[in-house]
């Protein structure tokens, strides 16, 4: 397809890997991968200059383990499916549509994330996803965000194109991002996801349901954050994440603007971990003190708050594995995905069962780290 190309012009892409058995040929995982976001001008133009920002020097073959594994000892439910591994090199979880490159430091920019979605899923078409009957989409991180905001119009496409479709189901990996301030009070990450937002052009490549809602207040940008656009999700949904996730500890909750942005003059991508008393702290939850980790359980409180109260939550044919292990993109990790449990189910076994029944809302709850004054301080013990 036309423009689909990565934030330096070369050609996006994919990684595929068939059936391994002949009575899955019609099943499909569908996988976004991940890294992150730019923010900036500068940001985007030193990401370009790397495998997140160009195709030039991708590897050859990729790999991936807990719910992407093809060991069918470790994921019983898709190793054998045909397998799907959309490389990320957009920029903002491709979700970008400008059809003019930026050009920064005399090198043009390409934002052209649904384009290229569009572009794979039309690619895949005549290698057999138009005889489709099962459609598993999930990715990780920023791949996992993307999971969220693509998840309705991917279902959309494929009903309209791939008459043969049975089931569709999505299931997202760390992709939970918070609209949340910092422990300063300071809006850190809301500022950094509006301008890439608006340099991407970002509007009509994510949930249009979501857009539709915000549009009258001119808010369409809060459509690029996970928790506001799941309320509107209405394919079959599993949200596989920590509440406590180390990315957002880090990188939202006790982060600085880098100096100068929006109009950085050097590629940083961001100032996770920026506040002094709270770096080790945020490193290991065991470094904490009593005073910290009640202010660090209270981002638990805010996830909590941020994905129960939307009624995808606990609809129909849903789910949700979320615990408190300091981690992140665990359920693509086969010891974490086979070891971290909540009520002695784990992250395998909860997405096994949503994604064979079509009952109610299969949901599991974190726990909260302990306060006393010495740790241990984490409450799961599978997560040690």
């Amino acid at each position: 397809m036309a423009g689909a190309v990565c934030l330096d012009g070369t050609p996006a892409g994919f990684y595929y890997s068939p059936a391994a058995d002949v009575n899955n040929r019609n099943d499909w995982q569908i996988y976004f991968e991940g890294g992150g976001w730019c923010y900036d001008d500068m940001d985007c133009w030193g990401r370009s200059n790397g495998g997140l920002g160009s195709s030039t020097h991708w590897a050859p073959t990729v790999s991936a383990g807990g719910i992407m594994s093809d060991s069918c000892s470790e994921n019983p439910d898709f190793c054998n499916f045909n397998r799907v591994y959309i490389a990320y090199c957009d920029g903002n979880s491709f979700t970008g549509n400008r059809d003019e490159p930026l050009v920064v430091q005399g090198k043009p920019l390409y934002f052209r994330g649904r384009r290229i979605i569009d572009a794979v899923l039309q690619t895949l078409m005549p290698m057999g996803l138009w005889n489709a009957q099962r459609v598993l989409l999930t990715g990780c991180s920023a791949g996992g965000l993307a999971t969220y905001l693509h998840t309705d119009y991917v279902n959309q496409w494929l009903k309209t194109n791939v008459p043969t479709m049975q089931v569709f189901k999505a299931a997202s990996i760390s992709g939970f991002f918070l609209d949340q301030q910092t422990i300063e009070g300071k809006p850190v990450y809301e500022e950094q996801i509006r301008n890439i937002w608006q340099i991407a052009n970002s509007t009509n490549g994510v949930n249009d349901a979501c857009v539709a809602h915000y549009q009258p207040t001119g808010d369409q940008w809060k459509c690029n954050f996970a928790p506001h656009t799941y309320p509107f999700i209405q394919a079959p949904f599993f949200a596989l994440n920590s509440a406590y996730d180390s990315w957002q500890t880090g990188c939202i909750y006790t982060s600085e603007l880098v100096t100068g942005f929006p109009n950085q003059t050097v590629t940083n991508n961001g100032h996770c971990n920026a506040i002094g008393d709270y770096q080790n702290c945020v490193n290991n939850p065991d470094n904490c003190n009593a005073t910290q980790m009640v202010v660090m359980n209270k981002y638990i409180d805010y996830f909590n708050t941020a994905m129960q109260s939307a009624g995808t939550y606990s609809k129909n044919g849903n789910g949700a594995f979320i615990h408190s292990c300091h981690t992140h993109c665990e359920a693509q990790n086969s010891g974490e995905w086979l070891k971290f449990s909540v009520n002695n189910v784990t992250m395998q076994q909860a997405v096994s069962k949503w994604w064979n029944g079509n009952g109610p809302a299969i949901n599991f709850e974190p726990c909260h780290y302990t306060t006393g004054p010495n740790g241990p301080r984490d409450c799961n013990p599978t997560c040690l």
